[in-house]
């Protein structure tokens, strides 16, 4: 698929999402308190589940940070967010604020380490699938930093519910090339090439980094609601225009 096809198959699910977006944030703080709860009090179970098989830790070609975050955009606003994309509250985020960080990082005004974890493995019924989507995503992210966001956007709307199987192997890759990744993605994906570095990345984020459940988000190293995120980030940003200025 052309690089424009690939642009206009990503817009359109944008702008799905954008007219989705105002509803979904009306919901959306009581429904991820009730999520991350429930995951935040798994989530050492997930990790357990995880490394039961070792994998090789590759790092990315892709821009990564010292926490197994993917890097994406080098504005002068720090945003983490941890992710995994069984994760029903993760996809009500990302339906909710994609258009926002698509802006955000087109604008220069934000770095956003993305920290794909795996702790919905268990819900997947053995075939580890928030690891597996995980890993493909990072193959993504050696191909581009747009290439990136655009997976995620495809995975959060292709979604599998918890407690399914997930998205087979087959599945995320014609997903990807479905958005134009190519043979090299692929490959990545074939190799299971980052699924030990996702691990790390699940083992450090509970371990060393604090988060109790997914979806987290953080706002230069500062825990942040996910109900009144884009207003916490809009008042980073301009904090950080009065500074540069």
């Amino acid at each position: 698929m052309a690089t424009s096809s690939r642009k206009q198959a990503a817009a359109a699910l944008r702008r799905q999402q954008e007219a989705q977006a105002r509803r979904k944030r009306i919901v959306f703080g009581t429904a991820i308190g009730a999520s991350v709860l429930l995951i935040g009090g798994l989530l050492g179970l997930g990790i357990w589940m995880n490394r039961e098989i070792e994998y090789d830790v590759n790092e990315p070609a892709a821009a990564t940070t010292d926490t197994y975050a993917v890097a994406i955009g080098d504005g002068p606003v720090a945003i983490d967010l941890y992710i995994d994309y069984m994760c029903p509250a993760c996809k009500q985020f990302e339906d909710a604020y994609a258009a926002d960080l698509q802006r955000w990082v087109d604008e220069g005004a934000v770095q956003i380490n993305y920290h794909p974890i795996a702790i919905l493995n268990r819900m997947s019924q053995g075939t580890d699938y928030s690891t597996r989507a995980a890993a493909a995503a990072v193959c993504a992210a050696d191909t581009g930093e747009q290439e990136f966001l655009d997976y995620t956007l495809a995975l959060y709307a292709a979604q599998p519910a918890e407690n399914t199987s997930g998205l087979s192997d087959d599945e995320l890759r014609r997903i990807g090339t479905g958005i134009g990744l190519g043979a090299d993605w692929e490959a990545c994906v074939d190799d299971e090439t980052y699924r030990g570095w996702v691990d790390e990345g699940t083992a450090s984020a509970s371990s060393e980094q604090g988060v109790t459940g997914t979806p987290t988000a953080m706002v230069e190293g500062r825990l942040v609601d996910s109900a009144t995120f884009a207003e916490s980030v809009e008042a980073a940003i301009a904090s950080a225009s009065l500074f540069l200025s």
